[in-house]
């Protein structure tokens, strides 16, 4: 289960600007703030905000939803090498080029 009330989380400005409207333009349904509860046969189950259970008939369904950090690499490799520094996704989901830059001050900073 999951909520969110905002479209496009951690997505750059460029691409929300060309992806909003495409969507308008296939007349795509958005939901915020709903409870994702279950993929079915028929489609997608969700819980409004208001608590009306409703199922989203498709074919076809994207998960998109918040990225998490996948931190299971630094939780193995704690305590056998001597130093670990968390960069990219490890840390936090971000773009490619915020890894690549962070990598870079940390490759320096070392």
């Amino acid at each position: 289960m999951h909520t969110d009330d905002e479209l496009g989380q951690g997505m750059t400005k460029d691409d929300l600007l060309r992806l909003l409207p495409w969507l308008d333009k296939k007349g795509t349904d958005r939901f915020t703030g709903v409870r994702y509860e279950e993929i079915t046969d028929r489609g997608l189950v969700i819980t409004t905000r208001e608590g009306k259970k409703m199922t989203i008939e498709a074919d076809t369904i994207v998960v998109a939803l918040t990225l998490l950090p996948n931190t299971n690499i630094v939780k193995t490799l704690e305590g056998k090498v001597p130093e670990i520094y968390t960069i990219g996704d490890g840390k936090e989901p971000r773009l490619m080029a915020d890894a690549i830059a962070a990598g870079a001050r940390i490759g320096h900073a070392i």
